[in-house]
């Protein structure tokens, strides 16, 4: 099976687990596979082939026996976004050990870090995502929340293979986090990260009122 494949499977198992989420009461989103499987997909590029394998046979492991991995990614953001609510589903998670805590942590770690670097050079498209630390959530759950919680839906044979890999590309001069941003814009029809943040200071100031030239924006955003 080539990678292309085995990231397509992967996409096609989750689909059915994202579109059922809410039951009955569905958000537009999970009307919307094109995009699901294109945002997936440029997530699961950047991911080797180990981490690939692994984590299908999670999914596998999942569904024989009934389990939702998106419903529990959900539920685990509920721990910071609903409290509450978290109350009322925890007893559906299966129980996380110290090791899943201690990759997990891990592994965000790095993603932090590059995801900062990532909004020092494109902060217009750091508008338009959600806030990157738990503590400064309001409306929308944060970069944090949202990948914490899906992290802890991995296996620990996952979750190892992708800290080795997310580590050999830091070793690398690779940055994970770039490349899945890189690849998610080029699947909403962007060239690359710039033009995208272009397109993103042109929305901006159009909210503001200010009329400008079609290209007038790019002179203010920095060459890479």
């Amino acid at each position: 099976m080539t990678k292309e494949e085995l990231i397509k499977q992967i996409v096609e198992k989750e689909w059915p687990m994202f579109h059922n989420v809410n039951g009955e009461d569905r958000v537009d989103c999970q009307e919307d596979p094109t995009t699901f499987y294109n945002m997936r997909t440029a997530q699961f590029k950047v991911w080797d082939e180990a981490s690939l394998d692994s984590y299908n046979k999670d999914l596998d492991a999942a569904i024989a026996c009934g389990r939702s991995l998106v419903k529990e990614k959900y539920i685990w953001m509920m721990e910071h976004t609903d409290p509450q609510g978290f109350k009322a589903f925890k007893d559906q998670l299966p129980a996380v050990t110290e090791r899943t805590n201690e990759l997990v942590a891990d592994i965000w770690e790095i993603m932090l870090a590059q995801t900062e670097e990532l909004r020092k050079s494109y902060p217009l498209l750091a508008l338009g995502g959600r806030p990157l630390h738990a503590s400064e959530e309001k409306e929308w759950a944060s970069i944090e929340t949202y990948q914490t919680s899906e992290l802890r839906t991995y296996s620990e044979d996952t979750l190892e293979k992708l800290l080795a890999h997310i580590k050999a590309m830091k070793a690398a001069g690779e940055d994970f986090v770039y490349k899945i941003q890189e690849n998610s814009v080029t699947c909403l029809g962007y060239k690359d990260m710039r033009e995208a943040e272009i397109a993103m200071m042109g929305q901006v100031m159009n909210e503001m009122g200010i009329t400008v030239e079609a290209d007038c924006p790019t002179c203010m955003v920095p060459e890479e």
